[in-house]
């Protein structure tokens, strides 16, 4: 009676875990599908309007074209204090690359943040390379009390170890993010 009733709480356990983290598709996968979308109502209006617009409303949306990798939304930028968050994969001789921290404000307003395990295997496509140079500004943030306080000291790029979690501070070009600071954060 004991391994039965294990048994249904095992089985509910594991189809919770399922409906929590879901069976959807890559991230990658996702945003090509809304980029799809969009290109599809773009094309609809654009057929509308006569040739010399589409023209120009073409070359308008050649220009605003972005990247693959997008900084933080304003809202989870300003509560991490931080552009973009990930978790170093590999390190090189001037550089690191990182794989993305997913974040997600929640309707009560709190904070979700999802990372792969250490070893997940991670296709270099989805690895972002972090560069800086000697304007840019290493830090050591050790967090106490759930993120009431913390405290910053120095630190550098010999600091950085694989699979540990960076916040950075910067800006993505071509699908690089060129970091102004880096800072490496430890929970207490």
């Amino acid at each position: 009676m004991k391994i039965r009733k294990i048994l249904v709480l095992l089985g509910i356990v594991s189809a919770l875990n399922i409906w929590t983290t879901g069976c959807g598709t890559t991230h990658e996968y996702n945003t090509k599908t809304q980029e799809d979308e969009k290109e599809e109502v773009l094309s609809e209006k654009l057929s509308d309007t006569a040739s010399e617009e589409n023209d120009t409303d073409t070359a308008k949306t050649q220009e605003n074209a972005t990247g693959k990798w997008q900084v933080l939304e304003p809202e989870a930028a300003a509560a991490f204090d931080a552009d973009f968050k990930g978790k170093v994969w590999e390190i090189t001789e001037d550089s690191f690359y990182i794989v993305e921290t997913k974040v997600k404000v929640l309707e009560d307003g709190s904070l979700a943040t999802s990372t792969p395990g250490s070893n997940a295997p991670i296709p270099d496509s989805q690895l972002i390379q972090v560069v800086f140079d000697d304007e840019t500004t290493f830090r050591a943030r050790t967090i106490y009390d759930n993120g009431e306080r913390h405290e910053d000291a120095e630190a550098g790029f010999e600091d950085l170890k694989e699979y540990m979690a960076v916040d950075l501070k910067g800006h993505f070009e071509n699908d690089v993010f060129y970091a102004t600071e880096i800072r490496l954060p430890k929970v207490e």
